[in-house]
């Protein structure tokens, strides 16, 4: 069997295109390509299948996004720098850059447009259980949700966390990671009662946390990286970060050290590194005194800096 391919750049008026669009964009997404606009068309595509979501993040030029009736699912769509337009059956559809809305893949001929160059991000829900976890949802077809409000943000924010990182987790990773993502879409569409508050408790939670972590990583080089300035950016107090990380088994000050040192190390290991000085090597992980870094590495592996470098070298 062949396998479908899952980008296109070229001509869309030749048989290439028309043989990506049958079996790609008909066959397995059970959506229609529409090329808008002339000249060259490009669409690149990275899917993600978990166990309770279906992700699909694409980038390339002006498309419209025509279904074929064929998907009972509930589709929230998003573009970070493109407007869309489209309609969900009688609904119009107009979406601001950055913005979300649902769309209603089981309705033919239901679309929407990128009208720009860039991204279009999916995830595809299962109806009922989105249904008994929002009664409302289907009520927010083809309507804006802001992508400034804060669980939005944070929605968007995991959803990019799990598209990156889905092809290296087990099962039991990926299943809680598809949970998450859930409990978050839930609570952006408007969950109440009971429902708004595991989905609080479990998704959110846990999306908060990776995040966090994921700035840490961000700006471990930086002097400015500190506990105020964090939860100043998250938008929550400086206990709720603390706890965050003791609830996970480790401290938010043995965090930052842990990732400083493993960064430090790697760098000391890099053949492209070897004419750095510890001290810059200290410095490009986060260290700015460089008798703690000491203290701290050899503590953590057993051997100095200096150790480290000599033996990578003479393994290399």
């Amino acid at each position: 069997m062949i396998q479908p391919q899952l980008s296109f750049d070229g001509d869309p008026n030749g048989p290439a295109y028309e043989r990506w669009r049958e079996q790609f964009c008909r066959q397995v997404a059970n959506v229609d390509f529409v090329p808008v606009g002339d000249g060259r068309v490009h669409r690149t595509i990275v899917p993600s299948i978990l166990p309770r979501i279906r992700l699909s993040a694409s980038f390339g030029t002006p498309v419209s996004f025509v279904s074929l009736g064929t998907n009972d699912e509930l589709v929230i769509t998003t573009s970070p720098n493109s407007a869309l337009s489209g309609a969900m059956g009688k609904r119009p559809l107009e979406i601001a850059a950055g913005d979300i809305t649902i769309g209603d893949p089981s309705i033919k001929g239901a679309h929407i447009t990128q009208t720009a160059h860039g991204n279009f991000q999916t995830a595809l829900l299962p109806r009922k259980a989105l249904l008994r976890a929002c009664p409302n949802a289907e009520d927010l077809i083809a309507q804006s949700i802001s992508g400034a409000n804060p669980i939005t943000s944070m929605f968007l924010r995991y959803y990019d966390l799990a598209q990156a990182h889905a092809d290296k987790l087990a099962p039991a990773e990926l299943d809680a990671v598809s949970q998450h993502l859930f409990d978050l879409a839930v609570l952006m569409i408007g969950a109440r009662g009971d429902v708004a508050e595991e989905a609080r408790m479990r998704g959110l939670t846990a999306a908060r946390f990776e995040t966090l972590k994921s700035d840490i990583l961000a700006q471990l080089d930086s002097p400015g990286l500190s506990l105020t300035g964090l939860s100043a950016a998250h938008r929550i107090s400086p206990r709720t970060v603390q706890l965050l990380f003791e609830q996970a088994g480790i401290t938010y000050s043995g965090f930052v050290l842990e990732q400083r040192l493993l960064r430090a190390e790697r760098l000391l290991r890099n053949p492209a590194m070897r004419t750095r000085k510890i001290i810059e090597i200290a410095q490009l992980a986060g260290f700015h005194d460089v008798s703690y870094f000491h203290r701290a590495f050899r503590r953590r592996f057993g051997q100095t800096p200096d150790d480290v470098r000599k033996l990578s070298g003479e393994a290399g």
